[in-house]
C-alpha cells in the first residue's frame, strides 16, 4: 500500500500573501482615517467659503472617506442660494465643492426679502445693490416676471433702481396687465412686460441713441421690433433713432 504524500505549505508564498493582505488592510485603514487636508470651493459669488464649508459639515476637517457625497449635497441644497452641487474627493486628502448659485434678482419691499432667480427668498443683504420692487404684484404675474428676468443680462438688471407694477389701463380698459415701470440708476425710465423682456437687453444700445443729456422713458413693452422714447416733459413718443 502506497502512503499518500502530504502537501507541503509554500511558506514564502504564504508570507507574501499575509504581507499583501496586511498592507492592503493597512491602506484601507489609512484611507478611512485620512482627514481632509485641503478644501477647495468653486463657483460661489454670494456665499462665502466659510458658509459653504460650515453648511457641508466639514469645518473640523473630518476623515475624508467618511463623508457621504449624497448627504453632503443634500445639506448644501438646503441653502436657498444653491441650485446644484458637485463634490469630488481625492485620496490625497483634497475635497472640491463646486456650487451653482442662483442670482439675486430684486429686493421685494413688501416682504423685506431678496428674491432669487430660483424664486426662493433670502434675508435682505444690504451689501447687494439690487432693484427694489416697490408695490405688490398678482402672484401669477410675479412668478412670470422672475422667470423672464433670467433672460435679461445681469449687468442690465443691476442698472435698475426701482421696479413698479404698472398695468397699462386706458379709459378703464385693461390693455396690458403684465406691464412694469422700471426706474433706472441713470435717471431714465423704461416700460417692460414679460413677453417682450428680451428687448430690454438692448437698453444701453438704445440709450446711446438718445442725444447727450436727454432723459426720458423708453418703451420696451411693444410687440413690434421698435423701441419708443418719450423725453420727460414732451407730449409725443418718438422712435429711438441713432444720433445724427
Amino acid at each position: 500500500m502506497k502512503k499518500q504524500s502530504k502537501h507541503k505549505i509554500n511558506k514564502p508564498a504564504l508570507i507574501v500573501l499575509i504581507l499583501f493582505v496586511y498592507l492592503f488592510l493597512s491602506f484601507l485603514y489609512y484611507l478611512w482615517q485620512l482627514p481632509i487636508k485641503n478644501i477647495y470651493i468653486k463657483g460661489n459669488k454670494y456665499l462665502s467659503d466659510a458658509t459653504i464649508i460650515e453648511t457641508a459639515g466639514i469645518k473640523n476637517y473630518p476623515p475624508l472617506m467618511r463623508i457621504s457625497r449624497r448627504k453632503t449635497k443634500k445639506k448644501l441644497l438646503k441653502n436657498e442660494y444653491i441650485d446644484d452641487v458637485k463634490i469630488k474627493k481625492s485620496i490625497t486628502g483634497k475635497i472640491t465643492i463646486t456650487v451653482n448659485e442662483s442670482k439675486p434678482v430684486f429686493y421685494d419691499k413688501s416682504i423685506n426679502k431678496v428674491v432669487l432667480l430660483n424664486k426662493k427668498t433670502v434675508d435682505n443683504d444690504l451689501s447687494l445693490q439690487l432693484p427694489t420692487l416697490i408695490n405688490s404684484v398678482p402672484s401669477d404675474i410675479y412668478n412670470k416676471l422672475i422667470e423672464k428676468f433670467n433672460e435679461i443680462d445681469y449687468d442690465v438688471i443691476l442698472q435698475i433702481s426701482e421696479i413698479e407694477y404698472s398695468p397699462d389701463i386706458i379709459n378703464e380698459k385693461m390693455i396690458d396687465p403684465d406691464r412694469f415701470l422700471l426706474r433706472m440708476n441713470d435717471g431714465n425710465s423704461a416700460y417692460i412686460n414679460p413677453v417682450n423682456i428680451k428687448k430690454f437687453n438692448d437698453y444701453f444700445k438704445n440709450y446711446d441713441m438718445v442725444p447727450d443729456g436727454v432723459k426720458g422713458t423708453f418703451y420696451f413693452d411693444s410687440n413690434s421690433g421698435n423701441v419708443m422714447f418719450k423725453m420727460y416733459g414732451a407730449k409725443q413718443v418718438e422712435e429711438v433713432t441713432p444720433n445724427e
